[in-house]
């Protein structure tokens, strides 16, 4: 007798992967599809499909092309209603997800509905809910949202959906304020890569040349943000994850310092790890969204009720002078920027200067000795913690995250103790001092009687990576272990030069602004003084 054929049953991490990409998938309504073959496989860059699909109206194109503050603005004068701004960038982010592949959790339907109920109100009160009456804003997926879950790219954690009381204090927040939540985007497995893929959805990539990486780990959010399905979104940041995908999509952000902004109740791929926080971030199209999201968070004071690691610190308006002094750090004497990093760095020098700002040379001590440092911080203890999760349904480790995997296979590998971790802390304590004391000694040559205002230097060494190919995080997360607060700030979007890597020829470049621990408002300031110039600039 013949015997039947056998056939070796697929892993279960396979399976949740296939049911949950299709659950996602089917949320989106048909008339909001792409035809089959309208946008070639082989078009790399697709920012302008929204504008030529014909799913939007031209009204829709006209609001989901509008600011944060002006779509708040609008609504308020009753001349658009929050139903219809919704619905048109759940239209939009629709089309970004089949585009770029930058969504994890859909639901559109919940957020009209909300959209609907607000306006109601307002018609019949005439009283704003809040701040962000009426606008929709996208959240990266390690936010907990009631009905959704927060798998943040592990299948063990999927069909897992958060309840009310769980959810995560920023989404409480944006609720209060009046913001509209109609979708999740995609992150890289725990939260861990400079680039953005898991088992669960794929990779997301950069809608300006869709070979490269939209960043990581809010990737999802910076590829939907630039393809305008979204007005306002927020990311977290433990060593570039708000910057790095920011800078890749040519948007602006903030990376505050720990404690300014509520960071309980989000999923974290290192739950407990403390030498290096976590910290919540806005991204944006402009730096007047970023300030304002950031004045509604602070002006509902979470410190009183939503998290006992926010610091009672209110939101200032400080006082930026009219003559400022930027310092300039063009690389760390690692790993060179590419040639249009460095033109952006030197655009803004002149362009301060120009402006009547003074500009001046900084460098980093011991860039090495901060690699070093991050892994013996929390690199280290990550391993078991990714193997435990991974293991649950078979899971296999991510591309990337392959030195992880052997250290945590390997009996020989040493493993962490608290006494290392101690050590490693007072290590970060002392260089912290270093780069402080070497900040403030900046004041002898800034000739204004104060040290220079903030740092300007590379984002990443490139204007984006290749797919699976981002490897040097240190212009970031130097900043993560230091504590200190920091944006990102478009400069080009346009590289034309021979010595531009033909892929990035249509990648925006963007640069990094950094400000003392706990000076953001200072920092948006100064921020906005750099962006002036540069304005200026591209009008000459």
């Amino acid at each position: 007798m013949t015997k039947a054929p056998q056939y070796q049953e697929a892993p279960p991490w396979e399976s949740i992967a296939r049911d949950k990409k299709a659950s996602r998938d089917a949320r989106i309504p048909l008339g909001w599809k792409l035809k089959p073959d309208q946008v070639p496989d082989d078009q790399l860059n697709v920012t302008n499909v929204p504008y030529e699909c014909g799913i939007l109206t031209p009204k829709e194109l006209k609001i989901t092309n509008s600011s944060a503050r002006t779509l708040i603005e609008r609504i308020l004068s009753r001349e658009y209603i929050s139903y219809e701004v919704t619905l048109a960038f759940c239209k939009r982010a629709a089309i970004a997800q089949q585009l770029v592949n930058c969504l994890s959790e859909i639901f559109f339907e919940n957020a009209l509905e909300a959209a609907k109920s607000l306006d109601a109100e307002y018609e019949e009160s005439g009283i704003a809910r809040g701040p962000l009456h009426g606008l929709p804003v996208s959240l990266k997926d390690c936010f907990q949202v009631e009905g959704t879950d927060a798998a943040i790219g592990y299948t063990a954690l999927v069909n897992q959906p958060t309840s009310k009381e769980d959810e995560s204090e920023i989404t409480k927040i944006m609720r209060q304020s009046g913001a509209i939540l109609f979708c999740k985007t995609n992150v890289p497995t725990a939260l861990m890569s400079g680039e953005t893929f898991n088992a669960i959805y794929g990779y997301t990539s950069n809608p300006y040349n869709r070979n490269l990486s939209s960043g990581g780990s809010s990737g999802g959010e910076s590829a939907l943000l630039a393809l305008r399905g979204s007005p306002l979104g927020i990311g977290t940041d433990v060593g570039g994850s708000v910057r790095i995908p920011a800078s890749f999509c040519g948007l602006y952000s903030l990376k505050p310092s720990f404690g300014r902004f509520p960071t309980s109740g989000i999923r974290d791929g290192l739950n407990g790890q403390e030498a290096v926080r976590n910290t919540v971030g806005p991204m944006a199209h402009s730096l007047e969204d970023i300030e304002m999201w950031c004045k509604t968070v602070i002006d509902s004071q979470p410190h009183l009720h939503a998290d006992p690691d926010c610091l009672p610190i209110p939101w200032r308006q400080p006082d930026i002078p009219k003559k400022l002094c930027f310092g300039l750090l063009l690389d760390d004497g690692i790993v060179k920027p590419l040639p249009p990093v460095t033109r952006a760095l030197l655009r803004a020098k002149t362009a301060l200067e120009v402006a009547g700002h003074a500009v001046i040379e900084f460098s980093i001590d011991e860039p090495l000795f901060l690699d070093s440092l991050k892994f013996d911080l929390y690199r280290s203890a990550a391993a078991d913690s990714l193997q435990e999760v991974l293991e649950r349904t078979g899971e296999p480790w991510p591309q990337g995250y392959e030195i992880l995997g052997d250290m945590a296979n390997d009996e020989n590998y040493p493993k962490a103790t608290v006494s290392d971790l101690w050590k490693a802390q007072a290590k970060r304590t002392a260089y912290s001092k270093q780069i402080l004391q070497k900040w403030a000694a900046t004041k002898d040559s800034t000739k204004t009687e104060r040290e220079i205002d903030a740092l300007i230097m590379p984002c990443s060494p490139w204007p984006a990576s290749s797919r699976h190919e981002f490897i040097y995080d240190n212009y970031t997360s130097l900043w993560n272990v230091l504590d200190y607060c920091a944006t990102t700030v478009p400069v080009t979007h346009k590289l034309t030069n021979a010595d531009t890597p033909e892929d990035m020829a249509a990648c925006p470049v963007a640069i990094q602004v950094v400000g003392q621990r706990l000076h953001e408002e200072y920092l948006l300031g100064a921020t906005r003084s750099l962006q002036l110039c540069l304005e200026i600039s591209d009008t000459k």
